[in-house]
């Protein structure tokens, strides 16, 4: 048997396996299961993407064009459409969802070989997904996981991210490097509004309060005397070219 014929064996086998493994994963000891969820995440991270290959193959096989011109149905089923109709059905997803994870393998890993493979980064597909909508996908990605090694950095944040990408026009957020951090204590009913605006705005806790801060000095330079009641020798502060922070 081929090299190739093996492998489809091993994980056909590695399929057939997963009823008895659920079964009995009760009597694991506790390395036991933390091995299992380790393979689990590596396989998780692995799926969505040999879904999109196989996709990405089956359009490449089926790509001609139907002859009789554009319009004609395919009652025969030899198009692309009923190709990936038919393979979504089998697989139990929708046609978009492998249409998707097509573009994620051809955007992201176009040359499939034992280094790529080796260095697949640990990042949900749903990082994928956001950063084929970002005017450079490879560098929201690398964004992505520069980000993801922050422990509180969440998936709305990057979506945030990539939106601000988008509504700049830009490729990539370069950061300045002169950064405003700051340290407050606020009470619980401010905490719960700060909440509630950025799941509304899909911003975060950062930029939230950076824009509150914009519009708060904008109201007060409207009002020379307002403005004059400020602290003596404090200068006038935007936000407009730096990164606030807030630990809170």
């Amino acid at each position: 048997m081929s090299k190739s014929g093996t492998i489809y064996t091993k994980v056909d086998q590695l399929v057939r396996y997963l009823p008895d493994l659920l079964r009995d994963i009760s009597k694991k000891d506790d390395e036991q299961l933390i091995t299992i969820v380790v393979n689990a995440q590596r396989l998780e991270r692995f799926a969505f993407i040999i879904r999109g290959m196989c996709a990405s193959i089956l359009r490449q096989r089926h790509q001609h064009r139907l002859s009789g011109g554009r319009g004609r149905r395919d009652i025969l089923g030899e198009g692309i459409q009923a190709h990936m109709n038919r393979l979504a059905q089998q697989a139990g997803v929708d046609r978009k969802t492998l249409e998707t994870d097509a573009r994620i393998k051809d955007t992201f890993f176009p040359v499939i070989n034992e280094t790529v493979l080796e260095h697949i980064p640990s990042l949900r597909r749903e990082h994928y997904v956001i950063a084929l909508s970002a005017p450079d996908p490879h560098a929201a990605i690398r964004m992505a996981l520069e980000k993801c090694a922050e422990p509180d950095y969440k998936i709305g944040e990057f979506r945030a991210n990539v939106r601000r990408l988008k509504q700049a026009g830009v490729s990539s957020l370069h950061l300045p490097s002169s950064t405003c951090t700051i340290s407050v204590c606020v009470p619980a009913e401010v905490k719960q509004l700060l909440t509630e605006l950025i799941t509304a705005t899909e911003k975060t806790k950062d930029e939230v309060v950076a824009d509150a801060i914009r519009k708060l000095h904008a109201s007060l330079s409207k009002s020379p005397k307002r403005m004059s009641s400020r602290v003596h020798g404090a200068k006038s502060a935007t936000f407009n070219d730096k990164q606030l922070e807030l630990d809170m």
